[in-house]
């Protein structure tokens, strides 16, 4: 299984969701980048990354109070020298990467991870991973897209320069920049048209599922997508939260801008799937 994203569209609530299924086994490491570390060839960016947040993880295991929480880091460090081992061959290896995902897997009877970079590849790309096994499943969630957008805007800014002292200024500053034709990597990720495009095509309909972040959190969605992945019912926890971003109020204007520069993708998505969820025609974005 591989999921796709979009950012900042409840993949981190669906990671923990099949991470807590029994016939489900994800690895510790939510998002592997196995395959957009390939198609870039950043393997020193990727092991960089990987090497920071290792560090970190021993940092807390040294003042984890629990034998749980103690375990729980053991576990996230070793999947972490696991990928800096398979990133340090600096070629592609599929077959270390398959045992990287099947480590562990006891009686699960599906693995994978969920990516949100990897609705950025392209179509050859994902015909690979399409053929890495005998049964793939791909699935991807659309977000109504200026609330998505801003929600990426606000998960980004603490890393910016400024972020930290002025998240907000920071915010509405990196949102003109992207309406002025800047913020590349932002763009990408606003592109629903390129990246149901290149699915599409590399992905029979059967072995892919399109969701909408809007209906995701209920149990007739989840149920669709257990269905799907070939997994038993279980009832999701639609009351918990993963990873929100800093709450900045979006103004009028600067919103009216947005939806007027994503207007293609409106309408590419409802000409595509139909009816819309209805907060995609709402004039007021929650944040």
């Amino acid at each position: 299984m591989f999921g796709l994203g979009a950012t900042r569209a409840g993949t981190s609530w669906l990671n923990r969701y099949l991470t807590d299924h029994p016939d489900c086994h994800l690895r510790e490491v939510k998002e592997a980048h196995y395959f957009d570390t390939l198609e870039r060839g950043a393997f020193e960016w990727r092991l960089r990354q990987l090497a920071t947040r290792r560090d970190a993880l021993a940092e807390r295991l040294a003042g984890a109070e629990t034998d749980a929480q103690r375990a729980r880091i053991t576990r996230n460090i070793a999947a972490h020298d696991e990928l800096i081992a398979l990133f340090e061959r600096r070629r592609p290896d599929h077959a270390a990467y398959l045992a990287y995902l099947t480590a562990g897997r006891g009686d699960a009877s599906l693995v994978g991870e969920i990516t949100p970079a990897y609705a950025l590849l392209p179509e050859a790309r994902l015909r690979e991973m399409r053929a890495l096994a005998p049964v793939v499943r791909f699935f991807y969630v659309l977000r109504e897209p200026v609330a998505r957008l801003w929600s990426n805007i606000r998960q980004t800014v603490p890393g910016r320069p400024g972020g930290r002292s002025d998240p907000a200024g920071e915010a509405r500053a990196m949102l003109d920049r992207w309406l002025a034709g800047g913020e590349r990597e932002l763009d990408l990720r606003c592109d629903y048209r390129g990246a149901l495009e290149r699915i599409f095509a590399a992905v029979p309909a059967s072995e892919r599922l399109v969701l909408f972040y809007e209906t995701l959190f209920s149990t007739e969605t989840i149920q669709r997508l257990t269905d799907f992945l070939g997994l038993s019912a279980l009832a999701p926890d639609t009351e918990r939260r993963v990873y929100g971003a800093v709450p900045i109020p979006l103004d009028a204007a600067r919103e009216a801008a947005a939806r007027k520069r994503l207007a293609p993708q409106y309408a590419y998505v409802r000409n595509t799937f139909g009816a819309l969820p209805p907060q995609w025609e709402a004039r007021q974005i929650e944040v």
